[in-house]
């Protein structure tokens, strides 16, 4: 009873902690990203999404998926410090090198290809962003599940961003003063996280041998893999449209696609909150992971339909709020579209966790390669006979057809009905 008691303690100090930092994460876009729509108008905006979209890769990429497979490592080695010390030695010195060779990719861009030549202070502005996020060992806090400092870390980064916005970002062409103060955020965060990891819990970084960094290269392959596969259905989706459309149109689309994952963001936090618990369940009793598991997905979806039913009926009003003016009829039918997809969206992250605890990465990273080569054979086909509208058609229909629903079969059918039988 007492075992019971401390994990449900846990795991409500967990959520609460996530729960305020997603709280900060919507409440400070609903701040800057409105003004930032206005002051630089829907052209720049669209450009400053364009930018985020290429440096998003750089996040992704520095990340290597050690969010869930560190995470989990920390997690299952708790009370083995000498064993946590090699997992976050490992982590931060491959995280370092793939910092590297990103930084050297966009520096190619910028020499050899005009529409990143152009606008190479903001690529510059924008790398502490990936900076900060390397030095930030988010994975650590989850995996001790002690998420209060990612929560006081983050919040302070995200006020002080947003108040100097506010101060210093006056016209379009404070566009990379945008990118500087965003990733000053992120580095002062990285660092004060960085040190806390280090002096608090008492984590002592070295040198570890060439085959201990192979190991967790390999052990993060399929959720590196399958993240970047992701960002071929995502991210690239803005960089391919902004090589076909105007900087307006594409700020049209940026507005709509940041709307979106702001609503689906609400409870997002909701997955990551409940990993840790779900990693020692699937050890305690499969049975009960995959009963708690369906619980958990019923209970989102009773929340995620009214949600996406408020956001389809009320795009206007939602629109106009955020670009402080009437939105075009593009930028309303393209929410019309996206919306359903919020009733589905949350299942990604948490089918995703599912898959890396029941050691289904090849799978996960099958699932979501598929997803994004399919994207990308039909990508320039969409754009070019329908734009954008085209394109948030294509996004909505593979994200539902190719990664939720297979997803969930071999989860809740073929994985469910192995595992039980072995139980």
């Amino acid at each position: 009873m007492q075992a019971s008691k401390s994990t449900l303690k846990r795991l409500m100090d967990n959520f609460i902690s996530l729960s305020a930092l997603q709280g900060i994460n919507l409440l400070v876009p609903l701040i800057t990203f409105p003004y930032l729509v206005r002051v630089l108008g829907v052209e720049q905006f669209g450009l400053f999404s364009f930018v985020m979209a290429v440096i998003g890769y750089g996040v992704i990429i520095t990340d290597y998926g050690f969010d869930l497979s560190a995470t989990k490592h920390i997690s299952a080695n708790i009370d083995n410090q000498a064993k946590i010390d090699e997992i976050f030695s490992s982590v931060i010195m491959i995280k370092s090198m793939m910092t590297v060779l990103f930084f050297i990719f966009v520096l190619l861009l910028i020499l050899f290809v005009d529409k990143f030549t152009k606008d190479a202070l903001l690529y510059f502005s924008a790398f502490g962003l990936v900076i900060g996020q390397v030095l930030f060992p988010v994975w650590f806090f989850q995996g001790i599940e002690n998420m209060r400092y990612i929560t006081l870390l983050n919040a302070v980064a995200k006020i002080i961003f947003a108040v100097s916005i506010l101060i210093f970002v006056r016209s379009p062409g404070d566009l990379y003063l945008v990118f500087i103060l965003n990733s000053l955020g992120a580095v002062i965060a990285g660092i004060l996280a960085f040190y806390i990891a280090v002096k608090k819990f008492g984590v002592h970084f070295s040198l570890q041998t060439k085959e201990r960094y192979l190991y967790y290269l390999k052990d993060a392959w399929y959720i590196f893999t399958s993240r970047v596969a992701v960002q071929l259905y995502q991210s690239i989706n803005i960089i391919v449209l902004g090589f076909f459309v105007s900087n307006t149109v594409l700020g049209y689309y940026s507005i709509v696609v940041k709307v979106i994952r702001a609503a689906s963001g609400i409870l997002g936090v909701l997955p990551r909150a409940v990993y840790p618990y779900f990693v020692k369940l699937h050890k305690e009793s499969v049975k009960s992971f995959y009963n708690r598991n369906i619980q958990f997905s019923i209970g989102l979806l009773f929340v995620m339909i009214p949600l996406s039913i408020l956001v389809y009926y009320f795009s206007y009003e939602i629109l106009s709020l955020v670009s402080g003016s009437e939105p075009s009829e593009l930028m309303v039918r393209l929410l019309h579209i996206y919306a359903p997809l919020l009733a589905v969206s949350v299942y990604g992250g948490q089918f995703t966790n599912i898959l890396v605890i029941l050691n289904e990465t090849k799978l996960l990273n099958a699932v979501v390669l598929t997803a994004g080569f399919v994207n990308l054979l039909l990508i320039y086909w969409v754009i070019h006979l329908f734009g954008a509208e085209g394109l948030t058609w294509l996004t909505m229909l593979i994200i539902t057809f190719i990664i939720i629903i297979p997803k969930a079969y071999f989860i809740f059918y073929k994985f469910r009905k192995r595992d039980l039988a072995r139980d």
